[in-house]
């Protein structure tokens, strides 16, 4: 079975048609969204006459099986994370003025308005952003996956530390084992290629084909949106324990 992997998109209404069109041409029985919709951010995004924000939400829901919410997803809706890294939000985060609450994070947690555009969304697709989870499991041939758009205990990418070396993972690894889950997916990063992190060893690899570890492992997949970064999606051969990040830039 294959399995298609998009994150990332941030209202990149036409990097996402090409993204979903790589993934039919690669014969992916499913297709999972790993959060980050929406949110255009400046000065990084350089597509702010086409983004679509409402036009991603419809694309996504009608053909992903699973998707996860990301920080971007959760602000756009002013809704607080359920796994929280540790910050106390309270009760009435999003009614406090801006400059309270850059107070009360203290570069711990993301704010958005400052770089942020707001995402001009329906009814609908609000409803659809309120309903996703924070992570996901699925399984496929006998492959238990953790879905999420980060890392836990910031599943969402809320806090705005990223972790660098194999020991910034223990919970994670700690999370995915408590859960039998051998492999976790997650986006927010935007590498240029895939970020796999085992317990032994934290790699950056470039775009094109590598296979899966023994073991406990991480893997964060490129965005889909246009950004500083090049962009592009991943293919999980469930059946071979093989995966390949396919770049968006030539198509």
């Amino acid at each position: 079975m294959k399995i298609g992997f998009i994150s990332d998109i941030h209202e990149d209404i036409v990097s996402l048609e090409k993204a979903l069109h790589l993934l039919s041409v690669e014969n992916c029985d499913s297709v999972i969204c790993l959060g980050d919709i929406v949110g255009f951010t400046l000065p990084f995004y350089r597509y702010i006459e086409s983004r679509s924000a409402d036009e991603c939400v419809r694309l996504v829901k009608e053909n992903c099986c699973k998707v996860v919410a990301g920080n971007h997803d959760l602000y756009a809706i002013r809704k607080v994370p359920y796994y929280k890294s540790g910050f106390d939000y309270g009760d009435n985060w999003y009614n406090l003025d801006y400059e309270v609450r850059a107070g009360k994070s203290r570069n711990r947690i993301w704010l958005y308005e400052d770089n942020e555009i707001k995402s001009y969304l329906s009814d609908s697709s609000k409803e659809f952003l309120n309903s996703l989870n924070e992570i996901e499991i699925f399984e496929s041939g006998g492959l238990k996956l953790l879905i999420s758009h980060f890392c836990y205990p910031d599943f969402s990418g809320s806090a705005i530390f990223f972790p660098g070396e194999v020991f910034h993972l223990e919970k994670h690894f700690n999370f995915m084992n408590e859960n039998n889950c051998r492999i976790s997916i997650s986006g927010h990063g935007h590498p240029e290629g895939v970020i796999m992190v085992t317990e032994e060893r934290f790699a950056t690899l470039k775009f094109g084909h590598n296979k899966l570890a023994e073991g406990v492992q991480w893997i964060v997949i490129p965005c889909v949106a246009r950004t500083t970064r090049g962009n592009g999606v991943l293919v999980l051969d469930a059946s071979t324990m093989e995966f390949r990040t396919l770049s968006l830039k030539s198509l």
